[in-house]
């Protein structure tokens, strides 16, 4: 989804557009646009997202607000490039952040190994108020993930990071996974057999996002690293989802 007027006046002084960024008030407003338009035509994860969002009103304030501030962030960056590279940065932050209330999502964690484990992540005995706390900032980081990643490649024309992206977040969730599953099966009195290979697999992530915000997506190895995952195979397996 693109400025129609925007694009025209790009082509009539394409100098002028590739060397200024846009405005927080243009990166909100398509923002507000994509997040309208992913309600109805994304997958059903992101329409769930984008749909919450925008009929809860506290959220949806919520959402804004700290949407605002990343996208002041990225407007402070007076140049092009440098809007690129702080959305990126973006990127990376919310996926982050919206990764603990999916894994609590997908592996249906119940009962005191919920608990335990939320304690672990957070450091906090406050469990009710951590739950809801996480909810809302996994609706918000999710829906401004879903902004920027178009925000690249859409508005910015860096279609090879947004291919990347999607690579990666694969590769994150895996290690997240694979993270929250030692943790689990430690509270359990087990081992995670993945668990020594935890710090390898988060220094390989740290490779491919410093590749990617240098600008070289295509020299993060994706592949190699998925296949590691692969290869071990237990991060499906561990017998540590029980509850009491």
């Amino acid at each position: 989804m693109r400025n129609n007027a925007m694009h025209t006046a790009a082509q009539s002084s394409p100098s002028r557009h590739v060397a200024s960024g846009y405005s927080c008030a243009r990166l909100m407003e398509y923002s507000e646009q994509h997040l309208a338009l992913i309600a109805q035509c994304g997958s059903s994860e992101q329409s769930h997202v984008a749909t919450r969002l925008l009929q809860d009103v506290p959220l949806y304030r919520h959402w804004e607000v700290s949407h605002s501030r990343l996208m002041r962030g990225v407007a402070a960056r007076r140049q092009r490039p440098q809007q690129v590279h702080e959305l990126k940065k973006v990127t990376f932050l919310t996926l982050h952040r919206k990764a603990p209330f999916e894994y609590l999502r997908d592996r249906q964690v119940q009962g005191q190994a919920r608990r335990q484990l939320v304690r672990a992540l957070f450091g906090t005995q406050e469990y009710t108020q951590c739950i809801l706390r996480e909810h809302t900032a996994y609706l918000s980081s999710a829906g401004s993930f879903l902004c920027a990643d178009s925000l690249c490649g859409d508005l910015m024309r860096d279609s090879a990071f947004s291919e990347a992206l999607e690579h990666y977040e694969n590769s994150y969730n895996e290690y997240y996974r694979a993270y929250c599953d030692s943790l689990l099966a430690e509270q359990a009195g087990e081992i995670a057999p993945v668990q020594a290979l935890l710090p390898y697999l988060r220094y390989q992530l740290k490779l491919i996002r410093d590749h990617m915000l240098s600008g070289a997506p295509q020299h993060s190895e994706f592949t190699q690293l998925q296949s590691l995952y692969e290869n071990l195979g237990d991060t499906q397996k561990l017998p540590v989802l029980r509850q009491q």
